[in-house]
């Protein structure tokens, strides 16, 4: 090999290495100006993983601010509904609404809890209540004054009738007060033995009971009894124990009843409580007040806003008054008739709030 090529090969040799060697020195170079910027992201992720593990701690680590986001109260006693606890078992109503409702009241007050026997009957028309109206003596009818269903009081007017056999006319007046229940004649008709009108007093009644042999023992004229109907009440005592005809197995109780307003049809059914004995206590509600819920026995008491719930202890009880002994103070106005709409409505109300 000549000498020129020899000086060619060792010159390529040295390029060759001169360039292994400078990439060699290049890449270190190229890694350190890389790393820094690796490094500098990786602190950022660790400070995105410190900054969100302490947002994280702050929305979720804080155990007073999850209880109120899930313990449902907050410092002024709201629930997350906005419902304030002290309105439990409270009912607002209005006075009209209550009207609406057919919601009564009564004051609790001291009295008598009663040992009674009860009885049935209807009420009945006194023999001495209603009158047949007839004219004295035989003639044409000139007037009429009155119809049936007007009231007319005793001495009052009610027909006029010319006599056939003295051509005068004269006035036939009312024996009783009440009302006309019938009216059989007319004007220019003939007046001879016919009844010209019936009048009836119903503003006092009989209420009549069956007494039958298990009770006649107990029962007695004089006894106090309380008279119940339909949608009423009365109180009355006995006045007469009568015999019935031959074959029947009871007697007849009659007690004096007033129905001046009219408020006990004739003939209607009633029941009578007849005092046994009876124990005076402090205090006492109506039957028809006291509800059972949850297990306890309560009464709702009026308030401004309408009525709350009384968990009440309870004592004596008859067919109409119980005993209370705890949960409510004399003088104080509790729900009776229809109080159990009001239960109704708080069992509504508490049912809605459950989740």
């Amino acid at each position: 090999m000549s000498a020129n090529t020899l000086t060619k090969l060792s010159l390529v040799h040295l390029a060759v290495t001169a360039a292994i060697t400078a990439c060699m020195l290049v890449t270190p170079v190229n890694a350190s100006d890389d790393h820094p910027h690796e490094l500098e992201h990786q602190h950022q992720v660790e400070r995105h993983d410190e900054h969100g593990h302490d947002k994280h701690e702050d929305e979720h680590g804080h155990k007073d601010e999850h209880d109120d986001d899930h313990g449902h109260k907050d410092e002024h006693g709201h629930d997350e509904h906005g419902h304030d606890e002290h309105e439990e078992g409270k009912v607002h109503i209005s006075p009209e609404q209550m009207q609406r409702s057919g919601i009564a009241t009564q004051i609790a007050q001291a009295g008598d809890i009663k040992q009674t026997v009860t009885v049935y009957g209807r009420t009945v028309l006194p023999e001495a209540a209603s009158s047949q109206v007839k004219a004295r003596f035989a003639g044409l009818i000139t007037q009429m004054k009155v119809n049936v269903g007007d009231r007319v009081k005793a001495g009052q007017v009610i027909a006029e009738v010319e006599s056939n056999s003295s051509l005068k006319r004269y006035s036939i007046k009312a024996p009783i007060s009440g009302v006309v229940v019938e009216r059989n004649a007319n004007v220019g008709e003939m007046a001879t033995d016919n009844v010209l009108l019936s009048i009836m007093d119903d503003s006092r009644l009989w209420a009549e009971y069956q007494i039958f042999p298990a009770q006649m023992r107990s029962v007695a004229v004089g006894q106090q009894l309380l008279i119940t109907g339909t949608q009423q009440q009365a109180e009355s005592s006995l006045e007469y124990l009568l015999s019935t005809p031959q074959g029947l197995l009871y007697q007849l109780a009659r007690a004096p009843l007033d129905n001046t307003n009219g408020q006990w049809p004739l003939g209607s059914l009633v029941s009578g409580y007849v005092t046994l004995s009876k124990q005076a206590v402090s205090l006492m509600v109506d039957n028809l007040a006291v509800q059972e819920m949850e297990g306890q026995q309560v009464v709702f008491v009026r308030t401004a806003e309408g009525f709350e719930k009384r968990v009440v202890e309870l004592g004596l009880r008859d067919s109409q008054m119980t005993e209370v002994l705890s949960g409510l103070s004399a003088g104080e106005e509790y729900a009776v008739q229809k109080s159990f709409l009001l239960k109704a409505d708080l069992e509504k109300s508490s049912a809605g709030h459950v989740h």
